[in-house]
């Protein structure tokens, strides 16, 4: 068979609450985490494919990288639609054929707006999952007869998906690295479209499986941070808790060089033997979607998980296992009548020290059920102008209950007062108070497992000497006397806490970056919804994004 040069291309991300771009720049990184579907799709071709991997974000798409292969593969979420039809058209530009898929192809295939996708400019899609797709394109491929779309929707098992290449980049080149055990979920928020993209029977790869992908990351040289993509990795505890226990025997014996994060439902809480093996494997932190305190909102957005437990003992009980909870809550569902809804986020965010808080504006997407009832109810505004995809802009693509005006004022004083230096910087120090083994005197009797990861802690940080110039530079930011205030503070819990205190600051440097965007956001007008006006009270008034926010 022929040597077909394959060119992959992951779009460049704008600036957003997730990205971190400048302080990860400031201490040497290049982007946050590499494009693990792209390398995993990778692993898929055949031999006689030579694939090379552009990652917009370590470096810029040239022209030479289009006119040396001969067929280019292109993904993306909708924060990457500006970036991915530049590229979309330098490969027309080409006359290469281009082959689309992933989140944002998925979402956005038949939706107003995303007429691109079927011109000609495209010349191939792959909707859905790769592994039941793919395979077949590529078979048509070689033989002359591929078709432009393939859609098949069923759920594939993941102990067929290949260990992503990680020879298509360079490790150091990022933040962290990532990998996946899971996909689906069994809960069915309203808002939530993982279910409709991944079904509610939460499928897993193998406990040996994974760890074979641990191994091959081991194998590049990589320590440091890893991301376990999954959106919610405890949802089939049975086959995660098998995998956890190599996961913390191989961490412990490998004197744990990664330190992991994931997303998990707050119902974690509620499994003690679960809460303790993720973090004798060394889980340091987890983003959970808190949504709201009010138990109201979460039965109405059919949140039934967090709604039938004690948030407030569950995120404390998480915390005190020494897992940091990274919170998301959202403004502007139906039962956010009044200014109470504003300041229970406050307070909730505050009490709990989530000092990772990301709030966003309510956002139907499409083929969620929310974006169905609201269809119904003719609330959802004419899609005129396609979803930003950013959580934390402004934009309302729906009617809300609550006037918009008002809505969107509430919610920039949220961020406003989440954001404020000092009140950051004390919810991260009531994080500190609750993490255990932060001195080195009281692990002098402590399991091994605990000393490893204590020390691994202190350690596993890249180019030491950059990250303490840098934080020096910080003190002598706007919010440098908060910030050397917090550090001295923290340092009464431990040695251990300074590491924990350094990140935090500068993760606080990008979170006040990103607060003082959405706050001065310009205002403008909007269409009115699709059907049903004479339901309509008003149109929202819509906030224009600050240049170069995202997601």
């Amino acid at each position: 068979m022929k040597t077909i040069k394959a060119l992959m291309v992951q779009p460049k991300t704008p600036q957003t609450f997730w990205n971190h771009d400048v302080s990860l720049k400031a201490i040497g990184f290049k982007a946050v985490m590499p494009p693990l579907g792209l390398m995993t799709v990778a692993a898929m071709f055949p031999d006689y494919y030579n694939v090379t991997l552009v990652d917009m974000n370590v470096r810029d798409l040239e022209s030479r990288d289009i006119e040396q292969n001969d067929i280019v593969f292109l993904t993306g979420m909708w924060i990457h639609r500006e970036s991915f039809l530049k590229v979309l058209n330098m490969c027309h530009d080409h006359g290469k054929t281009v082959v689309a898929g992933g989140p944002f192809v998925q979402s956005a295939y038949g939706r107003p707006g995303t007429d691109y996708l079927e011109s000609d400019k495209i010349d191939h899609l792959i909707l859905y999952e790769a592994e039941n797709n793919l395979p077949d394109f590529l078979w048509d491929y070689a033989w002359g007869k591929a078709k432009k779309v393939y859609d098949n929707n069923e759920k594939p098992l993941l102990k067929f998906t290949p260990s992503p290449r990680f020879d298509l980049i360079e490790p150091n080149d990022y933040a962290c690295m990532a990998l996946q055990f899971s996909r689906g979920c069994p809960f069915n928020c309203e808002f939530c479209d993982i279910v409709q993209m991944f079904g509610r029977v939460p499928r897993t790869k193998s406990a040996t499986q994974f760890m074979h992908e641990i191994e091959n990351l081991f194998a590049t040289g990589y320590r440091g941070r890893l991301f376990i993509v999954d959106d919610n990795f405890i949802a089939n505890r049975k086959n995660v808790k098998e995998m956890l226990r190599l996961l913390a025997a191989w961490q412990e014996e490998h004197d744990y060089p990664y330190l992991l994060f994931t997303e998990a439902s707050i119902d974690l809480a509620k499994d003690d033997e679960l809460l303790d093996l993720m973090a004798r494997s060394g889980f340091t932190s987890v983003f959970v979607g808190i949504e709201s305190p009010d138990s109201a909102t979460l039965r109405a957005a059919k949140k039934n998980q967090n709604a039938a437990c004690d948030m407030n003992h569950a995120i404390e009980k998480i915390q005190r296992a020494g897992i940091e909870v990274m919170g998301g809550f959202i403004l502007g569902f139906d039962t956010d009548k009044d200014d109470d809804a504003f300041d229970r986020q406050l307070e909730f965010i505050r009490q709990n020290g989530i000092a990772q808080s990301m709030v966003g504006l309510l956002a139907a997407m499409p083929h969620t059920d929310l974006y169905k009832r609201l269809e119904r109810e003719g609330r959802i505004i004419r899609e005129d102008v396609p979803h930003s995809g950013d959580n934390v802009d402004t934009v309302l693509n729906f009617v809300p209950v609550m006037p918009a005006e008002k809505l969107v004022s509430g919610y920039k004083r949220v961020i406003a007062e989440t954001y404020l230096p000092k009140n950051y910087f004390d919810r991260a120090l009531t994080l500190i108070s609750r993490l255990p083994d932060l001195k080195v005197t009281g692990l002098r009797h402590a399991e091994p497992w605990k000393r490893k990861l204590a020390m691994s802690k202190l350690t596993n940080y890249p180019s030491k000497t950059k990250i303490v110039y840098e934080l020096l530079k910080l003190f002598f930011a706007p919010f440098g006397l908060h910030a050397l205030w917090f550090i001295i503070r923290s340092s009464r819990y431990g040695l251990l806490a300074l590491p924990v205190a350094i990140e935090l600051t500068f993760r606080g440097s990008h979170y006040f970056s990103v607060a003082a965007r959405i706050a001065h956001a310009q205002q403008q007008t909007q269409p009115a919804p699709v059907e049903h006006e004479a339901r309509r009270k008003a149109a929202p008034l819509i906030l224009k994004p600050a240049a170069g926010l995202g997601k």
